[in-house]
């Protein structure tokens, strides 16, 4: 998957790695995120199969960086994935399921506490969701990019929505786990 977020960013423009940790960061982390050694793995990785292509830039006397360019190879590869249609549920994984499912010998004051520092964690995610304002990027476009920008924002904002309702299920579901658990003993 780290593969085809990478051409996509690389689509919009060359990058180097920094850039791209520091755009994933601030986007599609908020549902895959990776590590500064997984982005330059993969990235080399990437330009071996010629999906890309990199050039250093000593134009900063003090840092000599590589940019990335994504090919026609990368953009077709990019286009063939987004046409096939994904036809199964994603495999999710969840920790706090995981030791909520297994926690039946442990006291259930030590549970709702945990439950509650998750509530806290999953309000403070919603709260960012709903701090995102995409009208700077539109506003940062050169004109002739505007409309552009203004397709992409829409689909942005459909995965902002998402993080926003999920976070809301979250906390209906560990409001109504805690109160489940309250009235258990």
């Amino acid at each position: 998957m780290l593969k085809y977020i990478l051409l996509g960013f690389l689509n919009y423009s060359p990058m180097t790695g920094y850039d791209l940790k520091r755009i994933i960061d601030h986007s599609t982390a908020h549902f895959w995120h990776a590590y500064h050694s997984q982005i330059y793995t993969t990235l080399a990785r990437m330009e071996d199969e010629g999906l890309l292509t990199s050039e250093t830039d000593d134009s900063d006397d003090k840092l000599s960086r590589r940019v990335y360019t994504i090919t026609p190879t990368g953009q077709a590869a990019l286009a063939a994935w987004q046409r096939q249609p994904l036809t199964s549920l994603p495999h999710g994984k969840n920790e706090l399921l995981v030791r909520l499912f297994f926690s039946a010998d442990r006291k259930t004051e030590e549970v709702l506490d945990e439950l509650r520092i998750q509530r806290r964690l999953h309000q403070q995610q919603l709260e960012l969701y709903n701090h995102i304002y995409l009208d700077d990027y539109l506003n940062e476009a050169p004109p002739t990019e505007q409309q552009n920008v203004a397709r992409e924002m829409v689909f942005w904002q459909m995965t902002i929505d998402f993080g926003r309702a999920y976070e809301q299920m979250y906390l209906a579901w560990l409001d109504e786990t805690i109160n489940k658990l309250t009235e258990l003993d």
